[in-house]
Parts: structure tokens; C-alpha cells; sequence
């Protein structure tokens, strides 16, 4: 399914008028992941190729409630989209499938898979006149790592600590430190 088709069968449901992008995107992504539990409750004589065109009560009321729309809503975009969902790659799938892009694409431009960031983009300190103002910390580090996981053993990775160069507070991925303290 083509942008121009999903997009012209959303216009034709009145219902879907207001929905946004993202909670296009959110619903998409959201019953890629639930593919397994879609499929299992179905009959036995459905196709496991094509999507089926009811979902089970229970799915439909975890992407109800997790996206914050009604059940109506929830089957007019199954009813859509159901297609373009079960052509996706379910969710094991999808993190080999990046695994794969980040080493052959994105190791030699210094991207991989896991990234830690500080979880600010902005400084904390209400003293300093650049949270005063909301600007954005710019001065960065980065720094190769090996991230050890139980699933996948070891990872390489980056660390990118950022630096408010007002008040020189140093945020990390999980800490920050005022003045080397």
C-alpha cells in the first residue's frame, strides 16, 4: 500500500478525521508488535499470510487504551492498514534487521545501535541562566564503549556527555556533576 492510498482511505472515514501522524505511526507500530497475538485466537483455517479481519477483543482493547482511542476508531484503522501491519517485520525481526544496517552502514560513520544519552537536552540547574532560557546544552563528548547485554553479550556503543558551558554542570547518560564534584 501506497502513502497516497492509505491516506486518501483515511480521508474516506469520517470517523478518522482527527487522527494525527503519530497516532497513525503509534498504531502501526504497536500491532506490528502484537502480530503473534493477533494471529493465535484466530480460527484454524485462516491464512497465516494475510492479515485476518477482525482483531481479537483483547488486542483491540490494548491499542484502545494505550492510544488512547475508542474500539470503533481501533477497527476502522485495523481495517485499513491491516495489510500494510502484517507485511511488517515483527518485532525479533526488526532489531536484526537494524543490527545488520548499523554494522554495515552505520559502524564506519560512527552510528550504532545504542546510543546513551543524557536524558536532558537542556540544563537542570535553576541557577544558571541558560535553564533560565532553555538553551540547548551544544557542548558534547563522545566516547566508544562496550555495552554488555543478556540477550546479545556485548555491544559497541557510544556515550555522548553533554556540557552546560554556563555553569560547567557535566550530564551523562545517568548522573550529572556540578563543578567535578
Amino acid at each position: 500500500m501506497d502513502v497516497r492510498h492509505l491516506f486518501n482511505a483515511i480521508k474516506k472515514q469520517p470517523s478518522l478525521a482527527c487522527i494525527t501522524y503519530v497516532d497513525l505511526a503509534s498504531f502501526i507500530q504497536h500491532a506490528s508488535l502484537v502480530n503473534n497475538d493477533i494471529l493465535q485466537p484466530q480460527p484454524q483455517r485462516i491464512s497465516v499470510s494475510h492479515a485476518p479481519d477482525v482483531l481479537p477483543d483483547s488486542v483491540t482493547m490494548f491499542l484502545a487504551t494505550s492510544l488512547d482511542m475508542s474500539s470503533d476508531t481501533v477497527d476502522n484503522i485495523w481495517y485499513i492498514v491491516k495489510d500494510l501491519v502484517w507485511e511488517l517485520p515483527m518485532s525479533a525481526e526488526t532489531s536484526a534487521e537494524d543490527e545488520v544496517a548499523f554494522k554495515i552502514h552505520g559502524h564506519k560513520l560512527g552510528l550504532v545501535e545504542c546510543m546513551l544519552y543524557p536524558p536532558v537536552k537542556t540544563c537542570t540547574n535553576p541557577d544558571c541562566t541558560t535553564w533560565q532560557h532553555g538553551t540547548l546544552l551544544k557542548k558534547e563528548e563522545q566516547r566508544r564503549i562496550v555495552v554488555f547485554t543478556h540477550s546479545e553479550g556485548a555491544k559497541p556503543a557510544w556515550t555522548v556527555h553533554l556540557k552546560c558551558q554556563e555553569c560547567n554542570t557535566n550530564y551523562q547518560f545517568n548522573y550529572s556533576i556540578k563543578d567535578q564534584f
